[in-house]
């Protein structure tokens, strides 16, 4: 992977955002202020098609990466005009839902690409999944696609928590040495995430995003996560990260976002309804600026992958990963409960 194809991905990935932001609005794909959304200007939804766009031109000036990710592509371009419909005309969630089951599908069934187990959780015994590998397949597939997407809740947020969580596989996959293809895509994808965030998170001179990702973006974004993750944890001994530290690596998004599954049919809301009870709008009640906010969520993303790579470094501690998460996402919803009653 050169410094080349780096560059051409986030030069195309700026120019394509910068050039559909007059075409979005003419066609009036843009979200507009109101209800829960606190921005105060109508903004394009086009960062999903400007990051696609710079990752397919990069990825086709290198062969390599293209004929291992060509089928990834072309099921994310699926889900990018699906999405595209649905910030048009909010499509019901059973839709959206269908359509995430059948990209899942799609990645295990012609890519491939299957949980089949969830690594060593006693001692050096492992969780095979045997008959149950389709089904939780789909299922952690739609689950990492749906954190993306729900995360998405302040400029910058759901760009940054993914390219923490990129740039960790980009290590953990450097140390493996056993994915060259994996490592130039992954390579890609922060270079054009880096130029969204350019244009997205712009709290260095403290004006609103030019651009969102829009629940084209996120979703495609999701989907695309949830097959690099589970390509790099499986593999037997070729694998690049046990399952569990995926976990890890992306653990503020599906922490947020799998307390909010439980929590909301608990008092009778659906699960997938945009709300105000996500992790960084509590933060908001109590004072914080968007901008430390957004950063604050970045340390503490960048302190989970952390204690993901001690595992991976550490292999004896593996068995124990999945126990260590499940209890600070216990503390984590005891916070969370505690802070909604205020």
């Amino acid at each position: 992977m050169t410094v080349t194809s780096l560059f051409t991905a986030f030069l195309c990935t700026l120019v394509s955002i910068v050039v559909l932001r007059p075409l979005a609005r003419k066609l009036g794909l843009m979200d507009t202020p109101g209800g829960r959304k606190s921005h105060t200007r109508d903004t394009p939804l086009i960062g999903g098609f400007g990051i696609y766009i710079g990752l397919l031109i990069a990825c086709l000036l290198n062969p390599e990466v293209f004929g291992q990710y060509e089928l990834l592509l072309g099921i994310s371009a699926m889900l990018l005009l699906t999405g595209v419909i649905d910030d048009y005309y909010p499509l019901p969630a059973t839709a959206r839902l269908g359509i995430q089951v059948l990209a899942a599908w799609l990645m295990a069934a012609y890519g491939e690409n299957q949980l089949i187990t969830l690594g060593k959780l006693v001692g050096d015994w492992q969780l095979f999944l045997g008959r149950f590998t389709m089904v939780m397949t789909i299922f952690a597939t739609v689950g990492v696609i749906n954190a993306i997407n729900m995360i998405d809740g302040m400029d910058g947020l759901s760009g940054g928590m993914v390219v923490i969580c990129l740039v960790y596989l980009a290590y953990a996959t450097s140390l493996s040495g056993s994915n060259p293809a994996l490592y130039g895509f992954l390579l890609i994808l922060i270079a054009c995430l880096l130029a969204f965030l350019v244009l997205n998170f712009r709290f260095y001179v403290k004006k609103p995003a030019l651009i969102y990702l829009g629940d084209s973006g996120s979703t495609m974004l999701g989907f695309i996560l949830a097959w690099i993750l589970i390509e790099s944890s499986q593999g037997g001994s070729e694998r690049i990260i046990p399952a569990t530290v995926a976990l890890w690596f992306l653990a503020i998004p599906l922490m947020d976002t799998v307390y909010l599954l439980i929590a909301r049919p608990l008092t009778g809301k659906s699960p997938f309804e945009p709300g105000t009870d996500h992790l960084h709008h509590l933060l908001l009640k109590h004072g914080l600026g968007r901008p430390n906010i957004v950063m604050l969520l970045y340390c503490a993303a960048t302190i989970f992958g952390a204690t993901g790579v001690f595992v991976l470094l550490n292999p004896q501690f593996e068995p124990y990963s999945l126990y260590g998460f499940l209890g600070v996402f216990l503390l984590f919803s005891v916070l969370m409960k505690r802070e909604k009653q205020y």
